[in-house]
């Protein structure tokens, strides 16, 4: 069995010949909001349940604050949609399982397999240029998350843990290490307080919002 049956009730082909058709990997919106509400960042190894939504509202907060596009901050939003078919893996799990798929003599299979279903997403919401256009953006918006969830909701502590490279821990320079947000805490009793229901609707409140925002902006240059 290569599909799944999402919170929706449709039938998403992971791989397989049905998955080369539209209708063999059909996005929806409600799917990603309702799934990644669900799914848990740093395989839940944080001081309360912090989900892939909850990152992905952060993200295109933090998108918004630096005034990128409606565009950019959708990306931002949607940026691990993918995860909402594939699952998330932590990057420590990811770069185990590449390492065993290229020691075995393939490629580095989950980056593959991960990069495939991300274009799908992308490709329904008409965000492939974006992507590519901002790549480097949305990376260091995905890294500045990051470093504010170690530093608010994890028990990672410098003096006693190893540095993070993805975060320039180990850099020479403090210029070139990734510092966490000073204008925003996750670890407060309002968001802890907050259920996985309450961030699916936030996160689908956010996308209709910026939907809104971008279609109104193609009719009034139309």
């Amino acid at each position: 069995m290569s599909w799944m049956i999402t919170a929706t009730g449709a039938e998403y082909h992971l791989t397989g010949a049905a998955s080369l058709t539209d209708a063999g990997r059909p996005v929806r919106i409600e799917d990603i909001a309702h799934q990644l509400a669900i799914i848990n960042r740093f395989h839940g190894a944080t001081k309360r349940p912090y989900s892939v939504a909850e990152h992905s509202l952060l993200c295109s907060e933090i998108a918004q604050r630096i005034d990128l596009s409606l565009v950019a901050q959708m990306a931002a939003l949607l940026h691990d949609g993918h995860e909402s078919y594939t699952n998330d893996l932590s990057s420590p799990a990811k770069a185990a399982v590449n390492l065993r798929s290229a020691f075995a003599g393939g490629t580095h299979a989950w980056n593959v397999f991960e990069t495939e279903h991300a274009k799908t997403v992308r490709a329904k919401f008409g965000l492939q240029t974006v992507f590519v256009n901002h790549r480097a953006g949305l990376r260091h918006i995905d890294l500045v998350a990051l470093a504010t969830e170690r530093r608010d909701l994890t028990v990672w502590n410098a003096d006693t843990h190893a540095g993070w490279d993805v975060l320039g821990d180990n850099e020479e320079s403090p210029d070139r290490r990734i510092a966490p947000l000073d204008w925003l805490r996750l670890d407060t009793p309002e968001r802890e307080a907050m259920t996985w229901k309450d961030w699916r609707q936030a996160f689908r409140d956010r996308f209709d919002e910026l939907q809104f925002g971008i279609e109104a902006g193609h009719r009034s240059a139309a």
